[in-house]
């Protein structure tokens, strides 16, 4: 079931979001920003498709478990602990997003539906750039995002184990995925944190996010 390399649909949209952040980082327009909502929609787009596809593995288990309920009963029970974790993660980090847009819009925001599904086209203050920091970053280095990075590295430590040496690549598609290490900016480290969403517009964080729930259901699917 790993397939460890990226669609050509997943490498279009990572290399539209290296251009826009390239085109922030010299401060070009807002037009620049706006972009971002395409590669959100992108986004949004495959981590459907990935669902999609996750939900088929998890009848084939279904059947497997009916058909042989002692030999793939216990599979059946890891997959759907999989699955279990793997919506928390996604559920965790969407809190995120509607957070960020209800404190810089309101919660009458129409980016923003009854039942919390956002439709990101309708956001508007897409380039605030104060908000997605003090509640990702925080004034001390306390923000949310912290909470975050050590929930994504407790999620691919729980999928690692799972997979342990039954398949190095999709080992490797996970550790490439869901990494958090802190980069190394002109000769100096600096935190994950920061460096994903320290004076990130409202737009690229909220985009930022999206992509990390396209990870979660991406590795999902590598497990």
């Amino acid at each position: 079931m790993a397939h460890g390399k990226e669609s050509p649909r997943q490498k279009m949209i990572g290399m539209m979001y290296l251009v826009l952040t390239a085109l922030l980082a010299l401060n070009v327009s807002k037009e620049a920003v706006e972009a971002f909502k395409l590669v959100d929609k992108s986004l949004t787009k495959t981590t459907e498709n990935f669902t999609v596809k996750n939900d088929m593995i998890y009848q084939e288990f279904d059947q497997a478990a009916s058909e042989n309920p002692q030999k793939a009963g216990p599979w059946k029970n890891i997959a759907y602990e999989v699955k279990e974790r793997a919506n928390e993660m996604f559920d965790y980090i969407q809190e995120l997003k509607i957070e960020i847009i209800q404190t810089a819009e309101g919660e009458e925001s129409e980016a923003l539906t009854p039942d919390g599904v956002c439709c990101y086209a309708n956001i508007e203050k897409i380039d605030e750039n104060n908000i997605p920091s003090q509640i990702l970053v925080g004034s001390d280095q306390n923000g949310k995002a912290f909470d975050m990075k050590a929930a994504i590295e407790n999620y691919r430590s729980f999928l690692l184990d799972i997979i342990g040496n039954k398949d190095i690549n999709a080992s490797n598609s996970i550790e490439a995925s869901l990494n958090t290490d802190d980069p190394v900016v002109e000769g100096e480290k600096v935190l994950w944190v920061n460096y994903m969403f320290q004076v990130s517009p409202l737009i690229a964080s909220i985009t930022l996010l999206s992509k990390l729930q396209s990870d979660i259901r991406n590795t999902e699917a590598e497990t």
